[in-house]
């Protein structure tokens, strides 16, 4: 028996053998040391998460607890500029919208027309993307200087949205 184990005990399985177990112990000790805990906000996407399994959590945080679409935001904030509306929403843990959500919410909210993320020109001078809603109810693409005055809501990505 043992004559027949050494006939085929060459290199390369030996190898394979010891990747596997190394594998299967890796896989082990991760899951030991994961927990729910452990695992930081919005580093995993929606569609990798089976239904349901995030149930009885918020879907929105309490600085942006409106939902549209798959997206939190926030209640209008005074008009300002770009810079201060981007630093304001970072100090909230969240950010402008880019033009896709800015389209979203002012389609689905009274907020006539806010910043985004999106540059039209670096400049000089520097103009920033807004969503602007006019008053036949279209919604349109506008850009301004980003130290022009301007409303903004902040957003950030549902982590579990019940529409």
């Amino acid at each position: 028996m043992l004559t027949r184990l050494r006939r085929h005990a060459t290199f390369s399985n030996v190898v394979a053998l010891l990747a596997l177990f190394i594998a299967l112990g890796g896989a082990a000790y991760a899951g030991s040391k994961i927990s729910g805990k452990s695992i930081k906000n919005n580093t995993i996407a929606k569609k990798k998460l089976k239904k349901n399994v995030l149930t009885g959590l918020d879907t929105c945080p309490s600085a942006a607890t409106n939902y549209t679409n798959g997206i939190c935001y926030s209640g209008q904030f005074a008009p300002n500029d770009w810079d201060v509306a981007a630093r304001d929403c970072a100090n909230k843990g969240l950010r402008l919208p880019d033009l896709g959500e800015g389209l979203l919410v002012t389609n689905k909210t009274p907020l006539p027309f806010l910043w985004t993320t999106d540059v039209s020109d670096t400049g000089p001078p520097s103009t920033r993307v807004i969503v602007r809603t006019e008053d036949a109810g279209f919604t349109r693409i506008a850009t301004i200087q980003k130290g022009g005055p301007v409303a903004y809501v902040c957003v950030l990505n549902a982590t579990n949205p019940q529409s």
